[in-house]
């Protein structure tokens, strides 16, 4: 089965943790901010992220909007380069990523590690966001599956994610939980050193099914790379990253932060329209999916559009010296004429009527 159709067959995921769904931990959020700044990104690069507030990021129960994060990877991906995910992943020490770090080290196998890994991965992921275990004969395969946005944000944020799982596989049972295979769904770089120094191993495939690692489960006398282990202690970090995702508080929801991007492309537009791929763009989504995420919240592009016309269109009329026809044009109308049916419709008044009432 392909990537995309493991992402489908568990979409289920998000709707079972609503409180956590198209949202990420602070501290994955902190990390990428972190290693944006070490590679000279910040500043007027990152101030169009409005959604995001700085000053939440260090309390462990926040969650970030999903949308954002792949903001800050498509930043990124643009100004420093495909690199910046294995970038990040070497900036995450260990502890970085807070209780998830500790998952795959304290199991008493590699295989057990990552099944742990997996079954408490919305600590840091999105819900949609999903780690896959497998054991097959001496071979371990782990595949990382997420709904795709665009080639620039999968690129990073998946190299980031297989190569941030290797380094926690290193970490915790040595230099025999270095994979034998990689497989990368996406194609492949003009260079890719950066990613045998990163994973281990010049054994790298690209334009494959799935975003895979394939490690060898025969590098110990019991063959399951097995490891000292505190059994109590895995069942305090059970309870505890269980806890977090029971509690989590999403600073923002996603339908506030698309309707925060659709009117930053409505006050930015100098276009006739204002378009569903504008907006998507400016999420960092493709189309069909930000159309499916409005059809999951239970609204639709147009109404969402006209509910912001609406609201932009009763602020800028605030302007006396902002002509009416400016405004239909800022709004995505054809013309004055138009902007003065939909805002009757509104308000049972032209807009010229409303500006003089103030």
């Amino acid at each position: 089965m392909e990537s995309r159709e493991l992402a489908s067959a568990h979409r289920g995921a998000s709707l079972q943790r609503p409180a956590l769904a198209n949202t990420v931990s602070s501290h994955m959020v902190r990390l990428v901010l972190d290693t944006a700044k070490l590679a000279g990104v910040q500043g007027p690069h990152l101030a169009h992220i409005g959604g995001l507030d700085r000053s939440l990021l260090p309390y462990n129960r926040t969650r970030i909007p999903t949308a954002d994060l792949y903001r800050l990877w498509e930043v990124l991906a643009r100004t420093a380069g495909r690199e910046m995910g294995v970038r990040a992943a070497a900036t995450a020490e260990f502890g970085r990523l807070h209780v998830w770090d500790y998952l795959i080290r304290s199991a008493p196998t590699l295989a057990d590690g990552f099944r742990d890994a997996a079954r408490f991965s919305a600590v840091l992921c999105d819900p949609i966001a999903e780690f896959h275990v497998k054991e097959n004969g001496d071979q371990l395969q782990v595949t990382y599956v997420d709904t795709p946005t665009n080639e620039p944000v999968d690129i990073v944020h998946r190299e980031f994610a297989l190569a941030v799982a290797v380094r926690r596989a290193r970490e915790g049972f040595g230099p025999a939980a270095t994979p034998v295979r990689v497989d990368f769904a996406h194609h492949a770089p003009t260079h890719r050193e950066y990613l045998v120094k990163s994973l281990g191993t010049d054994n790298i495939h690209f334009d494959q099914r799935s975003d895979t690692i394939t490690f060898l489960t025969c590098g110990s006398a019991s063959g399951s790379l097995e490891h000292e282990h505190d059994p109590q202690l895995r069942e305090i970090l059970h309870y505890y990253a269980q806890g977090l995702i029971d509690n989590a508080r999403p600073e923002h929801t996603w339908l506030d932060t698309f309707r925060s991007a659709l009117r930053e492309t409505l006050s930015s537009s100098n276009e006739i329209a204002v378009t569903l791929d504008a907006v998507a763009h400016r999420l960092v989504l493709s189309t069909r999916t930000l159309q499916r995420r409005l059809t999951a919240h239970d609204t639709t592009w147009r109404v969402e559009l006209e509910t912001a016309r609406r609201e932009l269109a009763v602020a800028l009329l605030h302007n006396p010296a902002l002509p009416v026809k400016s405004i239909a044009h800022q709004l995505g109308y054809r013309d004055q004429q138009t902007l003065s049916r939909a805002f009757h419709q509104w308000t049972g008044q032209s807009p010229s009527t409303y500006r003089r009432s103030l």
